[in-house]
């Protein structure tokens, strides 16, 4: 028993929790961003639930929250705290005082004490400037300079004034306060009616000298010519859709890096790998199980892709070694080590290939995917890739008129280089490379691509070990759902524009008969013949379980559509009378996971006696169902006629219809080997007539 085997199976994230690593650093870049723009916007005073920063005058007067809002004094609001610095001062305009008397209009209303308003600065012998709110924007003026004192002119604009003015209105009596010119700037627009509070009067300071007008009519002056005035040197404050631009930029930045550090890495794994395995294993490996400590717990028989393990008598035992696939996942599952892989035995070649991939026994045709011997869709993919990289090489190397001769009735742009049969990971990544090679290539599938990804389970995670083994080619895989799968690569097909002709099945690939010419394949579409396609080489990517086996019945056209050859998506049958003909473990997984669907009502006809073969723990699930009520079963019958919404099921007892939504025909598939035996690729022929009853 190896130690490795004693070791719990190596944890891997699945791409739902990993996929999306470099979107959340950058989100987290952004979110940093956006809450470094809110401080610097609204300072920290904002975060602690202030309306903004103290204006500079408070601010430089040392004033803090208890110096306005008084705690003995709540009911007196913040505007009561005025009079303590600037006294109590009166309203010049009658409006204005009436407003004041009534306790309708107070400080506050038109002078912020937070952020403040604009003030127009005087210094003596130098021009007026104009200063933003924060102090932190300056605009110089063309007007003279100020042979006052040194003083300050606080700047109220109208929208201060909007709540009982209106500023648009000419005839308001507040249009007397605003400077024409500036009506672009609406309610940010400065009013100069300097003289509510104060008489005109002497200014203090050193001298003595100058009024008071005599400064608010240099303010007027200065506003006046706010919009011609240039920026000085002063510090210009980044408004708020900089600074969340700056946070969005640097979410971009740290997605783009997180998605550069993933491509490094990957690129330094795939240059440290080993070389992709695109042959068979010269020997095949086959698990061993201990009898003595086997748990009969079923690990490694979910675990094998190909039922080539069952339990028998409470243990489990290699059932189907011809089917084994050598991957040691059974023996990765194994809880106790009871399972491991032998050394293996000599591999006799079915399907003799030479490096390239070329078949030996039939010059110019190639084979890739499941039929080689090596399975794992990842190696799929690179056989696919590394075929058409041999045939392009060959290709080149052989005379252009070596082609294919086209048929009497045919053009020559209708011989391609290149036929790929099966659309699947190895025929889609072959047609890429194709493509990059610029070999003209036809893909004919007989299904629809990708047809066994689509017969998974709805959800079930694409799991493709060994994660670490090297890729080459163009065709996208990563651990990701069925869905997500599915969907990567119908994408890729229609992006690349691949010529991908579904619902063609290839009945015959003849050698044309001069040397070297290439062959000649003939095809049916939808069961109809259609018109042979010609080409100078062969690529056949197909799986080894062949295509599922049909009723010998014919199907009405209005009920092709309702009958199905695997179940992907229970649910999706909810509510339906379901029909489910065979009784593998396939049809019996198909009835029991129907059956638990609401309102689904599940027959299942069998021309056998009863249920002797399958999983032990597939028929006792079957059985509950029965007994439960959730399936009917029929044994002994079999279907002979299939009518729109019902089946004719004849058994021993005569016929009886029964009525349907959906008919499941899981009755197992026909092995390709009678296909590889008519084209010539097999060494010998196989004692097998068909492949397990396992879709």
């Amino acid at each position: 028993m190896s130690e490795r085997a004693r070791r719990a199976p190596r944890a891997h994230a699945p791409s739902d929790v990993r996929r999306f690593r470099g979107v959340g650093l950058a989100a987290a870049l952004a979110a940093a961003g956006a809450a470094l723009a809110l401080v610097l916007l609204a300072g920290p005073d904002a975060l602690r639930g202030s309306p903004g920063p103290l204006s500079p005058a408070h601010k430089n007067a040392g004033l803090a929250c208890g110096s306005c809002h008084l705690e003995a004094e709540p009911a007196a609001g913040p505007g009561a705290a005025c009079a303590r610095c600037h006294g109590a001062v009166a309203m010049s305009r009658p409006g204005h005082h009436a407003l004041a008397a009534a306790g309708r209009l107070g400080c506050p209303d038109c002078h912020r004490a937070h952020a403040g308003h604009a003030r127009v600065a005087l210094r003596a012998g130098a021009p007026p400037r104009l200063l933003d709110p924060a102090g932190a924007h300056e605009l110089a003026t063309a007007a003279a300079p100020w042979t006052g004192p040194d003083t300050t002119v606080a700047v109220v604009p109208a929208a201060a004034c909007a709540r009982c003015h209106d500023p648009a209105d000419s005839r308001d009596p507040m249009a007397a306060c605003l400077l024409a010119g500036l009506g672009s700037a609406g309610l940010d627009r400065p009013t100069v009616c300097f003289d509510e509070h104060a008489a005109p009067g002497t200014l203090a300071g050193p001298g003595g000298r100058g009024s008071r007008d005599a400064a608010w009519a240099h303010a007027r002056a200065a506003l006046a010519q706010v919009d011609a005035a240039a920026p000085t040197t002063g510090r210009t404050r980044l408004g708020p859709p900089v600074w969340l631009g700056l946070g969005g930029l640097a979410g971009l930045l740290g997605w783009l890096a997180v998605g550069a550090r993933d491509r490094r890495r990957r690129a330094a794994a795939q240059a440290h790998a080993p070389e992709p395995v695109v042959e068979p294993p010269a020997l095949r490996r086959l698990p061993v199980i201990d009898v003595s400590t086997c748990l009969g717990c079923y690990a490694c028989v979910d675990a094998c892709p190909y039922d080539a393990l069952e339990i028998r008598r409470f243990v489990a035992v290699v059932a189907r070694p011809s089917d084994c696939c050598g991957l040691a996942l059974c023996a990765q599952r194994c809880p106790n080590g009871s399972l491991v892989m032998g050394d293996g035995s000599p591999r006799e070649a079915e399907l003799p290939i030479r490096d390239s991939l070329e078949s030996e026994r039939v010059p110019g045709l190639y084979l890739a995917g499941d039929i080689t011997g090596l399975p794992l869709i990842r190696n799929a993919i690179n056989q696919g890739a590394h075929a058409v990289r041999a045939i392009a090489r060959d290709l080149a190397a052989a005379p252009r008129q070596a082609g294919p001769a086209p048929a009497p009735d045919q053009d020559i742009d209708q011989v391609v280089d290149l036929v790929i049969v099966g659309a699947g990971p190895a025929g889609i990544s072959a047609a890429l490379e194709a493509k990059a090679q610029g070999l003209r290539c036809a893909v004919l599938e007989q299904g629809s691509v990708a047809e066994s990804i689509r017969s998974f389970p709805r959800g079930k995670l694409v799991f493709d070990q060994p994660l670490d083994m090297p890729m080459i080619g163009a065709l996208w895989l990563r651990e990701s759902t069925k869905e997500e799968l599915l969907g990567k690569w119908l994408r890729i097909v229609r992006s690349e524009r691949l010529d991908i002709r579904e619902h063609h099945r290839v009945t015959a690939i003849d050698p044309i008969a001069d040397p070297g010419r290439g062959f000649a394949i003939a095809v049916a579409h939808e069961d109809d013949p259609a018109e042979p396609v010609r080409a100078r080489r062969v690529l056949v990517a197909i799986g080894r379980r062949g295509a599922p086996r049909r009723l010998a019945v014919d199907i009405p056209s209005e009920m092709a559509a309702h009958v199905h050859y695997s179940l992907a998506d229970a649910a999706s049958f909810a509510g339906q009378r379901v029909l489910v003909v065979g009784l593998g473990d396939v049809a019996m997984e198909a009835a029991v996971a129907l059956s638990r669907q609401p309102g689904t009502e599940v027959t299942v006809s069998y021309r056998g006696p009863g249920a002797r073969r399958g999983k032990a723990r597939n028929i006792a699930a079957l059985q509950r169902r029965a007994a439960a009520g959730a399936v009917t079963l029929r044994f002994g019958t079999e279907v002979t006629r299939v009518d729109p919404g019902e089946v004719e099921l004849t058994g021993t007892d005569g016929p009886e219809r029964v009525a349907c939504d959906a008919v499941f025909v899981l009755i197992g598939a026909d092995a390709p080997t009678a296909f590889l035996d008519r084209i010539g690729v097999r060494a010998g022929s196989s004692a097998d007539a068909g492949a397990p009853d396992r879709t």
